[in-house]
């Protein structure tokens, strides 16, 4: 998990800035919390007629499956309906018995996460000693309207990917991430998600139904890791989420395996070397080879796992465990030896869960994680190169415990009850062999840095989440009713400690002519540093899922939710570097810095085209609120991370920033945190709206095709205005020191705007406001998907789709459509600022996930990722001499993002694996994975500042690489 990073810069400077603070925090910490909650089971439903099609009242309907611990039963409505909620994920078995008919038997029922099995049972007249029997499975859901993908034991375990979330969510159609795996080299580093034009970083790691994200930021990242061999599925809901979720992103499901009342278990590990890649091809740049990449040096990964009864139908117990060691070389930075540094990481998860029949209709259980996860060398993301002593050392150790209790109260009316606590501490400490004389250096023209750290972290955090949810099923009331409602809370505490050595950043600005660095900007902060920040969510929601005439459903759903954020009376520290500029202060409570009471409607509608079950039009409208996290009270607290940005006049020439060449009033070019930023508490929620039409095709056998177009758009957006100043003091200017301002990109013109207020006394002056942002609700999102989705069977998988997208809209210089790293009052900022692509828009997405079986039990899977190049923004930083004459640096978009796109990016991996049947149930598959098989080591970073360094490629997919594998079960 990981937080990080400070503001660099002022309006210009800002976008790396408020973008570090913000997005540094994110990428580095990221790990929400309202307990949002998709459901960790689906449903069986139907109707049972005789052959003339009159309902069969009063039948008697039961199903079994090694994934329940008691079978279950029931018994038709009046109209012959009927329904099995909360059924865990697994294969089952049905029977229909009424006297005057042959039993009605069907097998080979799956049931995944969220899906509705409909069948309907039509019965012969005979006796019931008698039995008609029916194997295979629905492939439709004719009642839900979300889509979700979801990731089984045979697409989890065959399909060849880096065994963590983020490469499995890049698996799905639609789905784009900030970062390209390649056999796990990003598995260290969570990334952000987005699907279908949602706000990036908007996911929830779901575990066991609860979300227990990191309190932090947007709410939008995980504070846990993960055993990839401890799930029993992973599905992921992307659109049209039911009310029992609050926000419209990427809901990640996360159900963990059980016991059973069998003995089972499974084995793994896989490894690759060095030795085993593909040599690194370096991207050109002016001709000449760059330095780039981050090879691997050596994977290991062993997993462990075990389950089974401790009393047969009665008590489960299931536990697993994993070592995952990961080393790889950053090749673009030495150490004074000249060997590229490394980047050593090590994971471990404990996971142990128990399940307790306790009678038929109730079922506890119990589940803990432990989890380590530890990078010896992590590196500030907002800057391309950081040495080793730069660098981070983080050991983070994290736990959650959960409880579950479902009861049956009838036979159709069943509840669910689930509290899980989730508590971290996160640290980013200097390295060993920095001394407190040591101090970050950056230069943000050739982005490196080097010295030390930016700072010495610590993040402590947790989440206590509950939730209490129903389930009613009426039949014979104008069609079938399934009514969903529940209650959900949370409060969660999330705190940073901050320590800067001698209290200062130093920066840098590019090079001259001589090679040298040019002096720039010194930041001081107000460190030591604590700041304490609470945040509590409670929701509740409603749901009806109206069958009629067994072919249309409608969905019928409104959610409630409440939010507030605050931080406690809190005093600053006595011992900070700067008293001068941050003084020894009691601040008191916050109250409520917002209290947003929202109501957001989810309708849908289901129609079974032809009666058979075997195609269905879908067609949905929801409104999602963004999901908040501390970001906000950690905005304004102020006693939080501070600095004051000054520029750096170097006299003398010697490149060390002596006090009286840099902290002297009128050089104040900007401040973040403390009392300068504040709330605007009457501000509404942003929120965004979507838009679906869908048609689903069973094509033949257990093969689904479907299209559904998508529309999305965001409203009441946030972001900075400096209120202490406004628009009209700043004057426009088309020259710099007698020379025109020239677009370094266009080569035409620029007008830009330099601060020369009328009122002297507003220079230096900063009270930042987060607000609604009217002009940024300007933004579309359109896409239109294909898929085709086949489960495993006669020996073959396929997961597949291709989208066309677009989303464009004013741009907003912050993370997770935050514009928090902006600042509206300035007309700088407004240059380029409309027509922009967003966020990780890719014009072309085509996913394909599929394995087959050939004879001997040899099997082939591919894994193949299509990618148009996401949009790059290029800007220029230009020194505009305010009315007092001091240059203030401004960061201008010299065009949208868009006009110029990163190259598109291919990836193929392949497996082949050989299944050894030592026994009925004793399995032994070795395997090799071919990762990134073709050797396209495409650039996935290129520097987007106009400059010496404009364009600069600094990132590229890893090579090709071999990992072997070895897996047994039984």
């Amino acid at each position: 998990m990981s937080f990080s990073v400070i503001f660099r810069h002022n309006s210009g400077f800002r976008s790396v800035i408020l973008t570090s603070l913000h997005f540094l925090i994110f990428s580095l910490i990221v790990p929400h919390t309202l307990t949002a909650q998709v459901s960790t089971t689906g449903k069986i439903t139907g109707a049972v007629t005789d052959s003339s099609g009159a309902a069969v009242p009063n039948a008697s309907v039961a199903v079994k499956s090694t994934a329940l611990l008691a079978p279950r039963s029931t018994h038709t409505e009046g109209d012959g309906s009927y329904q099995f909620d909360l059924l865990a994920p697994g294969n089952y078995e049905l029977s229909v018995t009424a006297a005057g008919f042959r039993t009605f038997s069907q097998t080979g029922i799956v049931i995944t996460a969220g899906f509705t099995a409909t069948i309907n049972s039509k019965l012969q007249v005979g006796e019931v000693t008698q039995t008609v029997k029916v194997e295979g499975e629905p492939v439709l859901d004719l009642q839900s309207n979300q889509t979700a993908t979801t990731f089984d034991q045979n697409l989890l375990q065959d399909i060849p990917s880096g065994r963590d979330p983020w490469s499995t969510v890049a698996q799905m159609p639609g789905a784009t991430l900030g970062t390209f795996d390649v056999a796990g080299n990003n598995s260290y580093q969570q990334s952000a998600m987005q699907v279908h034009g949602s706000t990036p970083a908007e996911q929830i790691y779901s575990f066991n139904g609860l979300d227990l994200n990191w309190p932090g930021a947007n709410g939008g990242y995980t504070q846990f890791y993960t055993n990839h061999d401890s799930f029993d599925e992973f599905q992921v809901v992307a659109d049209n989420a039911p009310a029992s979720v609050p926000i419209g992103g990427v809901y990640m499901n996360m159900v963990t395996k059980s016991g059973s009342n069998q003995l089972h278990g499974q084995a793994g590990f896989y490894y690759l070397t060095a030795g085993l890649q593909a040599g690194v091809k370096f991207p050109v740049y002016n001709g000449k080879p760059v330095t780039s990449g981050s090879p691997f040096d050596m994977t290991r990964d062993a997993t462990a796992s075990l389950g089974g009864p401790l009393i047969k139908d009665k008590w489960w117990l299931f536990g697993s465990y994993r070592s995952y060691d990961l080393r790889q070389r950053i090749l673009s930075i030495t150490n004074q030896a000249g060997t590229p540094v490394k980047d050593v990481n090590h994971q471990t998860n404990t996971d142990l869960r128990s399940d307790f029949q306790v009678n038929p209709k109730n079922k506890f259980s119990f589940i803990w994680l432990y989890n380590e996860q530890n990078r010896f060398f992590r590196r500030d993301t907002s800057y391309a190169f950081v040495s080793e002593e730069a660098s981070w050392k983080q050991i983070e150790p994290a736990y959650i415990l959960q409880g579950l209790w479902t009861s049956q109260i009838t036979n159709n009316f069943l509840l669910d009850f689930r509290v899980g606590w989730n508590k971290i501490v996160f640290p980013l400490s200097y390295q060993s062999g920095v001394t407190a004389n040591d101090v970050n250096v950056t230069n943000v023209g050739t982005g490196t840095e080097t010295g030390a750290a930016p700072y010495a972290f610590a993040n402590p955090a947790w989440v206590l989440k509950y939730s209490v949810s129903g389930s009613w099923y009426k039949g014979n009331l104008r069609g079938t009713h399934n009514l969903k409602f529940g209650f959900e809370s949370g409060k969660a505490y999330n705190s940073y400690i901050y320590q800067v050595h001698q209290g200062i950043n130093i920066f840098f600005n590019g090079l001259d002519s001589n090679n040298l660095p040019i002096p720039y900007q010194v930041a001081a902060f107000d460190t030591p540093a604590t700041q304490k920040n609470y945040f509590r969510d409670t929701g509740a929601y409603f749901q009806d899922t109206w069958t009629i005439a067994r072919r249309l459903t409608l969905d019928l759903g409104l959610r409630y939710n409440h939010f507030n954020t605050y931080y406690p009376e809190q005093t600053t520290d006595p011992a900070v570097t700067f008293p001068q500029l941050f003084p020894q202060t009691t601040y008191p409570a916050s109250g409520n810095l917002v209290n947003w009471n929202t109501i957001s409607p989810r309708l849908g509608l289901a129609f079974d085209l032809t009666g058979k079950g075997d195609s269905v039009v879908r067609f949905s409208y929801g409104r999602y609120y963004k999901m908040q996290g501390t970001g906000l009270a950690e905005t304004s607290n102020p006693v939080g991370f501070a600095g004051q940005y000054y520029s750096w006049i170097d006299g003398n020439g010697d490149r060390i920033p002596q006090q009286s060449e840099w902290l002297v009033p009128s050089q104040l070019v900007f401040a973040f945190g403390g009392s300068s930023t504040h709330i605007n508490k009457n501000m509404s929620r942003p929120y965004s709206e979507q838009i679906s039409a869908g048609y689903e095709k069973q094509l033949w056998g257990d093969l689904r095709v479907g299209v559904t177009y998508y529309y999305r758009t965001k409203k009441n957006m946030i972001g900075l205005e400096n209120t202490a100043v406004q628009a009209s003091d700043y004057a426009p200017v088309t020259t710099i020191a007698g020379q025109p301002i020239v677009n370094g990109v266009t080569g035409k013109p620029l007008t830009l705007f330099s601060f020369q207020p009328s009122d002297p006394t507003k220079y230096g002056q900063f009270n930042f406001v987060v607000t609604n942002i009217p002009k940024l609700d300007d933004n579309a999102y359109h896409g239109l998907e294909f898929t085709a989705v086949k489960r495993l069977s006669r020996k073959w998988q396929l997961l597949t789709g291709f989208t066309i997208q677009r989303q464009k809209g004013i741009f907003g210089r912050g993370s997770s459509d935050d514009a928090l790293s902006d600042n509206f009052t300035d007309p700088n900022n407004d240059i380029n600022r409309a027509n922009n692509y967003l966020n990780y828009d890719a014009t072309f997405v085509f996913k394909l996930d599929s394995s087959y079986e050939f004879p001997w039990k040899i099997g082939t899977s591919v894994n193949f990722q299509h990618y148009t190049g996401f949009p790059i923004q290029t800007t220029q930083t230009f020194g505009v001499p305010n009315g007092q004459g001091v240059s203030v640096g401004e960061t201008v978009i010299l065009q949208p993002a868009g006009v110029l796109r990163l190259p598109s990016v291919n990836m193929l991996n392949l497996r082949i694996s050989r299944d050894f049947v030592l026994s009925d149930r004793w399995h032994l598959i070795p395997n090799v994975d071919f990762f990134n098989v073709a050797n396209a080591q495409t650039v996935i970073g290129q520097v987007g500042t106009f400059g010496s360094s404009y364009l600069f490629p600094y990132s590229t997919i890893n090579p090709f690489v071999t990992r072997f594998g070895l897996r047994f079960t039984f």
